[in-house]
């Protein structure tokens, strides 16, 4: 499409078009060639809002109309790397549920994440009930009464490992957007951790600070 042609379908003056599309294209919907016009970016685009309480992911993405899906893998309870221990306070034996889930929108994978997450003995999920709620939290809940009450992230651009490229379907070096997480149940106890890569060109995280 052309200024020209959105001059003559909308009727309006040329400003409101420029500003329109410029704003399109900085959300990622659209990009502009000079001197052909402005096309379509392909494929699906995920905004995660600010205000998206943790673990709710899967459960927006699916009032948002995208169907989402979700591929758990590697289930075991293991002693986490010592990074991670140190980070949750955790005793030099404790065991956490451990699980890889690759998610994806519209049958295009979006984001693949290393979860740890501190669970009762008796909390032993399938990776069919994993990928059905989406969040391992929800069954958690609904389970043993343990509420997810923050989520502390970080969040830094990389570059997609071989690893990360063949389960993400782009090539290795592709742009990723990191984002490191860690989860914090009622009363503010340390309960796991949580490393996810996401395609950069279609993932935007929002975040609000105060002032």
């Amino acid at each position: 499409m052309t200024e020209a042609q959105l001059l003559s379908r909308f009727d309006v003056s040329r400003a409101p078009i420029r500003q329109a599309l410029k704003e399109l294209a900085s959300e990622g919907y659209v990009y502009r060639k000079q001197g052909r016009g402005t096309f379509p970016v392909p494929g699906v685009r995920v905004h995660r809002p600010a205000d998206l309480r943790p673990g709710a992911l899967h459960q927006y993405l699916s009032e948002s109309g995208l169907h989402p899906a979700s591929k758990v893998s590697g289930i075991e309870r293991v002693v986490p790397p010592d990074r991670i221990r140190h980070r949750l306070g955790l005793e030099a034996h404790e065991r956490l549920l451990h699980f890889t889930r690759l998610i994806s929108v519209e049958s295009e994978p979006l984001a693949e994440a290393d979860v740890y997450i501190r669970v009762p003995e008796e909390f032993s999920p399938t990776a069919a009930e994993l990928e059905d709620t989406g969040s391992a939290f929800e069954l958690l809940e609904r389970e043993f009464g343990i509420t997810l009450e923050r989520a502390d992230n970080e969040a830094w651009a990389t570059v997609a490992t071989a690893d990360h490229a063949a389960s993400l379907g782009m090539r290795e070096g592709s742009p990723l957007l990191a984002i490191e997480t860690t989860f914090y149940t009622t009363g503010g106890l340390l309960a796991g951790y949580r490393f996810a890569v996401h395609r950069a060109e279609k993932f935007k995280y929002r975040f609000v600070t105060g002032g």
